[in-house]
This record gives C-alpha cells, sequence and structure tokens, in this order.
C-alpha cells in the first residue's frame, strides 16, 4: 500500500474513533486532508473502511436519532440534520421506521416548564416543539399526553 494511502486511512479511523460519519462526509474530510487521493484511492479506502466495520452509517444514524430524542428533538429536525451530514434518505426512513420514538422525555420537559392550563403558555409550548421540529400532529398527541398525565 501506498504511504498517502495508508496515511489517509489512519485519519479516517482517527476521526471515526472520535464520533461517526456518514461515508460521503468522511471522504470529505480525508479529501481536504489529502487532496492528491485518486477516485480509486478514495473507493478502496470507503470499503476497507466498511469491510472492517470502522464505518457503519447504520450504527451512526441510530445512535444520532437516539441522541438527539433525548435532547427532545423532533423526526423533522432530526431527519434535515442526518440529511445535512450526508446519509442516504432511504436509510434514516428505514430507522425512523425501526426505532421507536419516544414521547416520554419531552412530555416531562415541557411539564415542568410550561403551567399548559393557560392558552398562552400553551401556545408558547406549540413554538417551542415546532422549533424542536415536531410536525403539528405530534405537538396534538405531546400536548395530549400532558394533559393525561395531570
Amino acid at each position: 500500500m501506498e504511504k498517502k494511502f495508508k496515511g489517509a486511512l489512519s485519519y479516517a479511523i482517527s476521526l471515526l474513533s472520535k464520533r461517526d460519519y456518514s461515508v460521503k462526509e468522511l471522504l470529505r474530510k480525508v479529501k481536504v486532508k489529502f487532496p492528491d487521493l485518486k477516485e480509486e484511492e478514495l473507493k478502496l479506502l470507503e470499503e476497507e473502511l466498511l469491510e472492517n466495520k470502522f464505518l457503519d452509517e447504520k450504527r451512526a444514524v441510530v445512535n444520532y436519532f437516539l441522541s438527539k430524542i433525548e435532547r427532545g428533538w423532533g423526526k423533522r429536525k432530526i431527519k434535515g440534520n442526518l440529511l445535512k451530514l450526508g446519509f442516504p434518505e432511504e436509510l434514516i426512513d428505514e430507522v425512523f421506521l425501526t426505532v421507536p420514538f419516544d414521547y416520554s422525555f419531552i412530555v416531562q420537559e415541557l411539564g415542568k416548564r410550561y403551567e399548559l392550563e393557560n392558552r398562552k403558555e400553551r401556545e408558547r409550548a406549540k413554538r417551542f416543539l415546532l422549533q424542536r421540529g415536531f410536525s403539528f400532529q405530534e405537538i396534538h398527541e405531546i400536548l395530549r399526553m400532558i394533559k393525561e398525565r395531570d
């Protein structure tokens, strides 16, 4: 193996040891650091990383999805960010169908933050949820869950 290829492989593994990347995003970073790498070498690098399970887009999407759910993000916001990071839409949709979306965290957070009996506070809560990437249907469901909980 050529020295620059080994350097690129080492750099890619170093990046992946810190966090997960999409194939597209990782190869873009490697290209910036090693601009003289040929397309064949990049393809070989991708195959090497996938074969040795250093790079696993499905695992990355699941981990990202779960971490953002815990932070109270909605599906639309999560999907938008995953698309920006270069993950394939088909893979994102597959993960969204297989991983259950749990509203309990956001229900608990909203229950503490807003007095939902007050109409003005309920409107503020709705705007908050819209900014977090929740659909109108999800917002209605979350507010219903809070009301039932109380």
